[in-house]
C-alpha cells in the first residue's frame, strides 16, 4: 500500500470560512450540487486527514474519503444546524473508516490508539509497538481494540469530539471552539478530562 503523506487541503491554506460553509451546506440541502462541490473542496483536506489517521495509508484513506462524501450527500437531508457541519461530517468519516477496517479484517490498534491519543504514557506506546506483529498476540490485539473503542464510546460526545479534533487533526483550541460552538477555555477543560479518561482505560487494558 502507498504510505505517502496525507493530501493537502483543497481550500487555500487550509482556511475554512465556517459561516460561508454553512450557507453552501444549506444550498446543498436544497439539491444544489454545485454548492455541495464547494463544501467538498473546502473540507476535503480535513476529511482526508481523518481517514488517513484511521487507515494509516493513502490508498485506503482516499477510498474512505470518497465513501464519506457519498454518504454525506445521501444523508444531507438529516443534517441539523444545531451542530457544526464539520462535526457532522467528521462522524460520517470516522464511521466510514471503522467500517472499512472491519471489512478489511485489519486491527491496527497501535496506530489507531496513537492517532487518537498522543498523550499515551511511553511504556504503553512501547508495549503496543513491541507486540503488534506477534502471531500469538492477534486475539489480544482484537480484544484490546474492541475495548478501546468501547472506552471511546463511554466518553461524553463533546469530550470524544474534542479529543479527536485536537489529537488526531491537530486543530487549535480556537478552531475547535468555533467548530463546537463553545469557548476555548471549555475546550481545554473538556480535553483534560477526555485525556484522563482514555489514559485510565488504557492502563486497565494493558
Amino acid at each position: 500500500m502507498n504510505k505517502a503523506s496525507p493530501e493537502p487541503s483543497n481550500s487555500e491554506d487550509g482556511y475554512v470560512d465556517w459561516t460561508e460553509l454553512e450557507t453552501w451546506v444549506e444550498q446543498a440541502r436544497s439539491g444544489d450540487e454545485e454548492a455541495f462541490g464547494r463544501v467538498v473542496q473546502a473540507l476535503h483536506g480535513r476529511v482526508y486527514a481523518v481517514a488517513y489517521r484511521y487507515m494509516g495509508n493513502a490508498d485506503d484513506a482516499r477510498e474512505v474519503t470518497q465513501m464519506t462524501w457519498v454518504k454525506a450527500w445521501q444523508k444531507l437531508g438529516t443534517y441539523r444546524q444545531q451542530a457544526r457541519f464539520y462535526t457532522w461530517i467528521y462522524r460520517i468519516a470516522a464511521n466510514a473508516a471503522m467500517d472499512h477496517l472491519r471489512k478489511a479484517g485489519r486491527r491496527r490498534e497501535s496506530e489507531y490508539l496513537d492517532a487518537l491519543d498522543h498523550s499515551n504514557p511511553p511504556e504503553v506506546a512501547a508495549s503496543l509497538r513491541a507486540n503488534q506483529d506477534r502471531p500469538d498476540q492477534l486475539l489480544m490485539r482484537k480484544e484490546r481494540l474492541e475495548a478501546f473503542e468501547s472506552a471511546l464510546g463511554k466518553l461524553k460526545e463533546e469530550h470524544r469530539m474534542i479529543l479527536v479534533l485536537r489529537e488526531l487533526e491537530g486543530m487549535s483550541y480556537q478552531e475547535i471552539a468555533e467548530v463546537m460552538k463553545c469557548r476555548a477555555g471549555t475546550v481545554m477543560s473538556r480535553l483534560f478530562y477526555a485525556r484522563k479518561a482514555i489514559q485510565k482505560e488504557l492502563k486497565e487494558l494493558l
